[in-house]
């Protein structure tokens, strides 16, 4: 094992080559140097497995180079070493958390290469779920391409096939016997739905790519749009609608208006058909780190057991003849909150309404 001190008092760095010599001798590789300005210097030449860093040793001036170490080497594990002396050095102003503080006046061996031990532990572990991370990214950018090639290409195909149907509507409608014109009528509505459905995984696969950056929006001004976006429902059912002053937040505007209105519309409909006067509310928390947002609704409600699945795309709990959809619309809800950093869940129960929260991260850097 590599190990960099970073120490000025020769005392120590001999203490601290002894506590290493004692439990483990030709296990460990110890480089020191007196300032943080030399160990940035043996980072980038040497081989290092952890850092020792005295935090009496760094000065005010060092910060620039603790945050370019810092930038450069971000998986590096530092473990500082302290002697309560009011001069120490503030770590975390430079974005470098340690494994561990290891109190100089209590400090030995055994203390010593359990902590260097495990801040190892720590990177190869940080470093594995890096590489599963940057392979799970690249899995679904490989399968959301080819959702959209697959979609794309189906397209032109069920343009013939409609097409043709169509023809044989015009052409033989009255000709054949009622039973022929019902089967073309059927083939009709089938080619139709899949056109939309086709629809549906295009515009689901590209929530991630086809998008606009983040930048501050109104979230009042977005619920607007959705509620004239609606006008139409909300007259015909007489839907009342009633909302809280909402907050500016760091989004992507046409991907919060889909949210809004998709909730909306799911409220609207599945509180109608109950023949209900249609109550909505929309309503936000400040949750310190996030803003929590909730639309309340007097519908039909969920029973807990489909929670899971009402956010996964082409998964429906009610008839076509029942509820129009084609179970796309909270899956996609569930993917742009989860692409601006935030997260969704529903609390319902048969018969007493739902209510759907999502959150929205405060610091635009979380997203």
């Amino acid at each position: 094992m590599h190990v960099l001190l970073i120490e000025k008092d020769l005392g120590d760095i001999q203490t601290i080559s002894d506590f290493l010599y004692e439990n483990g001798g030709s296990n460990y590789e110890l480089l020191s140097c007196d300032s943080v300005h030399v160990a940035a210097e043996l980072l980038e030449r040497e081989k290092i497995d952890v850092v020792l860093i005295d935090l009496t040793t760094p000065t005010k001036t060092d910060s620039g180079i603790l945050r370019k170490i810092k930038e450069d080497h971000p998986s590096m594990p530092f473990i500082a070493l302290t002697f309560f002396d009011e001069n120490e050095f503030d770590l975390l102003s430079c974005g470098i958390d340690t494994r561990g503080l290891l109190y100089k006046h209590k400090l030995n061996g055994k203390i010593l290469s359990r902590a260097l031990r495990e801040a190892i532990e720590h990177k190869d572990l940080i470093t594995q779920l890096q590489i599963q991370k940057i392979e799970l990214e690249r899995s679904n950018k490989d399968l959301e391409k080819f959702s959209y090639a697959v979609s794309h290409d189906l397209r032109e195909p069920l343009r013939s096939i409609s097409g043709f149907i169509q023809l044989l509507s015009k052409r033989y409608h009255g000709a054949l016997d009622a039973k022929a014109d019902h089967y073309i009528e059927r083939l009709n509505v089938a080619a139709k739905n899949m056109q939309e459905m086709i629809t549906s995984v295009l515009e689901y696969s590209r929530i991630s790519t086809h998008t606009d950056p983040f930048k501050e929006v109104d979230c009042n001004e977005i619920l607007e749009h959705a509620i004239a976006n609606l006008e139409v429902s909300i007259n015909e059912t007489g839907t009342k609608i009633t909302h809280d002053k909402l907050p500016m937040v760091y989004a992507d505007f046409l991907q919060l208006l889909r949210v809004f209105q998709n909730f909306l519309a799911n409220a609207i409909k599945f509180s109608s058909k109950d023949k209900n006067t249609p109550i909505i509310h929309i309503g936000v928390d400040n949750k310190g780190r996030f803003y929590e947002f909730y639309v309340k609704d007097n519908g039909i409600g969920i029973d807990p057991v489909y929670f899971d699945r009402i956010f996964t795309i082409f998964q429906r709990l009610h008839k076509e003849s029942e509820f129009p959809g084609y179970g796309v619309g909270l899956a996609m809800c569930k993917r742009i909150i989860e692409r601006h950093g935030g997260s969704i869940r529903i609390v319902s129960a048969p018969g007493q309404g739902s209510t759907f929260y999502f959150t929205i991260p405060i610091d635009p850097n979380h997203n």
